[in-house]
């Protein structure tokens, strides 16, 4: 048993050596760029709720970045390293990690993400002790964007419920900024 184990370790090392090698090469490059160039509108679009209410200004703040120089290998870098994270054997994966955070957390999301559903965010807040989870209605990934008043008065009512109304010296130096 501990010789079959042996061979299905090196099988998977070999198999993420060979993934790490394409994704470096100027295969992976190119198929980056393919990708984002075929689907990147796409993506942004079907991150919306209603993906009719996407403008060409929204389009161009999120392809932007992706005139940039380099921006391909960035990516593949970091797919990269989640891939080694994810086989590695000596790092605790995130998900294990969860429960350590101690500090107020909030998990927001949009009621029809189609990117990160929402039992996967509200899984994500029930791992960590006293997160809150919020749900915002007729949103997709991005509330933030969508309903921004909304997500903005959610966010307000955790904050104010973690950390207290601001005092009068606060509201004093926050009137001086």
């Amino acid at each position: 048993m501990n010789v079959i184990m042996a061979i299905g370790g090196m099988v998977r090392s070999l198999y993420c050596k060979t993934v790490v090698a394409v994704l470096r090469s100027s295969v992976g490059v190119m198929l980056v760029r393919l990708i984002m160039d075929k689907f990147g509108i796409l993506a942004v679009r079907n991150a919306w709720y209603d993906p009719s209410k996407v403008t060409d200004h929204i389009i161009q703040g999120y392809t932007k970045p992706l005139r940039s120089r380099g921006w391909e290998m960035a990516l593949l870098e970091y797919t990269i390293s989640m891939i080694m994270d994810s086989t590695s054997t000596s790092k605790v994966p995130v998900s294990e990690r969860l429960p350590e955070i101690s500090c107020p957390v909030i998990v927001v999301s949009g009621d029809t993400d189609r990117l990160v559903p929402r039992w996967n965010t509200e899984r994500v807040a029930r791992a960590i002790p006293g997160a809150e989870f919020e749900v915002i209605k007729n949103s997709g990934h991005l509330p933030q964007e969508e309903r921004p008043e909304e997500f903005v008065s959610v966010v307000a009512w955790f904050l104010r419920r973690a950390f207290g109304r601001p005092n009068e010296q606060e509201k004093v130096f926050q009137a001086a900024r």
